[in-house]
């Protein structure tokens, strides 16, 4: 899988790739008044069943951390640990009586950093995480589970939702923003499988939304719904089953990466809904750049086999692969191996430490990167896999270390309407993610330079469109890139349930 969490939800800037998480919309203050002082804060701390945690508490250094370090020196006012929905409320109240911008967290895998920011309330769902044992084909997930508590919660009943692969991911922040994985073209995306919501909204009202109740916010939920509308606080979702899949991994020389690409390309998203797939190039400082495929099915390894044979051999394919390995597994089992917890326990499996969505064994830890997106409607010309190739070579001589991973679409995610949901990229071929990492205390400029020429080489063969979760502070045309022809009923829908912009506290809310 590529380098860092698949489903984080990030960015960079074109201009500069040092993504800020401390800029305010101009418009959310109109109605607020008032200031925070100590005694109020106070106050709240008392009013609340959750923690809140304060810069003067030992927990600040931890309670305001994100997953990516880059973000690392964001200063929140406060960090408030909910339990319940009248905690959120109080923090609404509050943040309303003292034009206290809030900020709204579940894993904290914001690209962009803007679930904290710089003299934010930080609102964290962590607490709400219990994975409902299913009942009638529906199960209850509070918005701040972890993605392999939710794994591990429904395997234990033989089913499953969609999602991605980073363990300490929040399922509401995937949700909320589409989210996509290893069985999406089996069984859509995460959104897709949504079929209710609990959320407090901006008056600190709790409403559950569904198709037939608050229909328009749980369309907009659907593709646009972080930050934007209100703190989801639990999700309901149509499970799906978990069977026995199969692993796949193949590689070739460089050499052959053109023809990989190629192939791969007319071959990802035109295979049976039970097979996914990703294309990969990475840049390797100083060495050769490789090339891979990787795949799941959940069909039997003999038809997986069969079809990655194709792949290999088609007109103009890159013929046999220098390495194969196919791994028959049970479901579970692979859900781990992508998270990279094939061999820890549960309790491994989270970030170390005592606050809610940490455990005091957990063994993972944060990494440092940037990243953008672009989804593609058409398969790449020659042109445009040279000029993608010709990025990875140079990222490498330039000692960087990234990659491109071209996740293919297609199958069950485009036979949902375009507008059918506020997630409308329903008509991509596939999704590719710009990616490069470097160490904690290692300097972004080259890496995101790096990155924004990527990027900028890459335009002018793609679709125009951006995936919501990997936040880009670097689009100036954002809303279009994002929302698309759902722009326009996402601006009434947020009228109707946030109309004096509490939540629009970042830079891209609606």
């Amino acid at each position: 899988m590529v380098t860092g969490c698949d489903t984080k939800t990030g960015a960079a800037s074109s201009a500069s790739a040092a993504g800020t998480a401390s800029g305010t919309n101009a418009a959310a203050t109109t109605a607020l008044r008032g200031k925070a002082t100590e005694a109020g804060w106070t106050a709240l701390g008392k009013s609340l069943d959750g923690q809140l945690i304060r810069a003067s508490d030992a927990a600040y250094a931890a309670a305001r951390r994100l997953y990516n370090t880059r973000y690392d020196t964001l200063k929140p006012s406060a960090v408030a640990y909910v339990e319940h929905p009248s905690d959120i409320a109080e923090c609404l109240a509050f943040a309303r009586r003292t034009a206290t911008p809030v900020a709204i967290r579940s894993g904290g895998h914001s690209y962009a950093g803007w679930s904290s920011g710089d003299g934010r309330l930080i609102i964290d769902v962590s607490a709400l995480a219990e994975v409902g044992a299913p009942s009638g084909g529906i199960t209850r997930i509070g918005a701040g589970a972890k993605l392999i508590d939710v794994y591990q919660g429904l395997a234990a009943h033989g089913v499953t939702i969609p999602g991605g692969s980073c363990p300490t991911v929040g399922i509401s922040g995937l949700t909320l923003g589409g989210g996509h994985g290893v069985v999406s073209r089996a069984y859509g995306l995460t959104c897709d499988s949504l079929v209710g919501a609990t959320v407090v909204t901006a008056d600190g009202k709790t409403v559950d939304c569904e198709a037939k109740h608050h229909p328009d916010l749980f369309w907009a939920l659907r593709g646009a719904g972080n930050g934007n509308f209100g703190v989801v606080t639990g999700l309901r979702f149509r499970t799906h089953p978990a069977p026995r899949a199969v692993m796949a991994y193949l590689t070739w020389p460089w050499a052959k990466a053109a023809k990989v690409v190629d192939s791969w390309q007319r071959w990802g998203p035109a295979q049976a809904d039970e097979i996914w797939s990703a294309c990969h190039l990475d840049a390797r400082p100083g060495g050769t750049p490789g090339v891979s495929v990787a795949a799941f099915s959940l069909g039997s390894k003999a038809d997986l086999q069969n079809a990655l044979d194709k792949l290999a051999d088609q007109p103009g394919g890159p013929g046999p692969a220098k390495s194969v390995r196919l791994t028959p597994t049970g479901y579970l089992d692979a859900m781990e191996s992508y998270a990279g917890c094939s061999s820890k326990s549960s309790a491994q499996c989270h970030m170390p430490g005592s606050l809610p969505g940490h455990t005091g064994d957990g063994k993972l830890g944060r990494e440092t990167y940037a990243a953008r997106s672009h989804f593609y409607d058409r398969s790449l010309p020659a042109a445009g896999i040279q000029a993608m190739l010709q990025q990875i070579e140079r990222g490498g001589r330039q000692g960087i270390a990234g990659n491109v991973a071209l996740t293919a679409l297609g199958g069950a995610i485009n036979r949902v309407g375009r507008t059918d949901t506020a997630f409308v990229h329903r008509g991509s071929r596939f999704l590719a993610q710009y990616l490069t990492s470097w160490p904690e205390k290692g300097s972004p400029a080259s890496r995101t330079a790096w990155l924004n020429a990527f990027h900028d080489a890459m335009r002018r063969y793609a679709s125009g469109a951006a995936y919501q979760n990997y936040a880009d502070p670097g689009l100036t045309d954002w809303k279009s890139a994002y929302y698309g022809a759902a722009a326009d009923r996402l601006a009434r829908v947020k009228k109707a349930y946030d109309p004096q912009r509490l939540f629009s506290t970042f830079p891209q809310a609606l």
